[in-house]
């Protein structure tokens, strides 16, 4: 793996991190702010800044919630056309049956004393009776294949129409609910719009010292050797250092932390949905002692940020308001939720 080899924007590295850590999380001993002033100015864009993550991502849940729907409504709605179909096919098929059925019942009916024993009695050689029975063996078993056959298909067709009123049901269900969180959605957008607004004005009430502090340095970390899909989402998101943070961004230009996730993994042929809310749940849970490349970090109680680990205790991430997607240590991000991979 490539080492971390940053290369400094305006301001010394420790400078930097100082500010950063404040802004995203615990913070070092050694990473104290130079002056009360810029300590409350970056405490307080750091509590609205967190605020506005989680809205965000809530917002993005909502949106996945959405989506899920959406499919869900299609799929029923192609289980429903399958279904009408193969009940067609069967009350067809039940039609034709049950006029050969009707048939042989009448006709067993009426001949019902043609039994063996009438054979018998009315064969005058033993090969006529031999021919005379297998033929009414024959009959007999012709006539029990018609009557199964007649069964199976009104049993299917029963099924069918059951599972044609199943799949209906369950779509008018889909698409009440995607109808529901399409306003669950709008009313989100707006929470997250005003609080976003709130991150910006404060962001803009920053020295200019403050900003070059928040905007830190711009790493510069090289490849991963290797393949599968895991290597490939982190190089992804790796060619994406310095594009910059924008809440609810999926990319290809600007991200936010789940957008990067989002982003990266699709370059590697993985779907993920397109919140930490909603990641949190892919993939299976891993120790951070078991941490590989690829691997997904999830931040805070909430889980509303997170970032790819590379290895040697660094991730990539996108950070939040005036910064960009660079590589930063685990450590200094502040409490782990959890850990998933999704792939490898």
């Amino acid at each position: 793996m490539s080492n971390a080899n940053p290369t400094p924007r305006r301001t010394a590295l420790v400078a930097a991190a100082a500010l950063s850590t404040v802004m995203l999380g615990s913070t070092p001993a050694t990473a104290e702010p130079e002056s009360g002033e810029a300590s409350q100015a970056a405490q307080k864009l750091r509590e609205l800044s967190r605020q506005a993550e989680v809205i965000t991502e809530d917002y993005k849940k909502a949106q996945d919630d959405h989506a899920a729907k959406r499919h869900d409504l299609g799929r029923f709605n192609a289980e429903a056309q399958q279904a009408d179909r193969v009940a067609g096919e069967a009350r067809v098929q039940e039609e034709k049956l049950r006029g050969q059925v009707d048939r042989l019942s009448k006709a067993s009916y009426k001949g019902s004393q043609m039994n063996s024993i009438a054979a018998v009695l009315g064969s005058e050689t033993p090969d006529a009776f031999l021919d005379r029975a297998s033929t009414l063996d024959l009959m007999a078993q012709h006539n029990s294949e018609s009557v199964h056959a007649y069964a199976d298909a009104t049993h299917r067709a029963e099924n069918a129409r059951r599972q044609a009123w199943d799949a209906r049901a369950g779509a008018a269900k889909a698409e009440s609910d995607a109808a529901r969180l399409e306003g669950d959605i709008a009313g989100r957008k707006k929470e997250m719009d005003s609080q976003v607004a709130k991150v910006k004005d404060q962001y803009n009430e920053l020295s200019e010292k403050d900003k070059d502090l928040l905007s830190g340095v711009q790493s510069a970390v090289g490849q991963l050797a290797g393949s599968g899909a895991a290597i490939e989402a982190v190089n992804a998101a790796l060619d994406k250092q310095g594009s910059p943070y924008v809440y609810g961004a999926k990319g290809p230009s600007q991200f936010d932390c789940s957008g990067l996730v989002q982003w990266a993994y699709k370059q590697a042929g993985v779907d993920l949905p397109g919140s930490t809310r909603s990641q949190v749940s892919v993939g299976r849970s891993v120790s951070q002692s078991e941490m590989k490349p690829g691997d997904i970090i999830f931040f805070y109680s909430s889980a509303s940020h997170d970032g790819i680990y590379i290895g040697n205790g660094k991730m990539v991430h996108a950070p939040t308001e005036g910064q960009s997607v660079s590589v930063e240590e685990v450590e200094y991000m502040g409490e782990v939720h959890s850990v998933r991979r999704v792939a490898g």
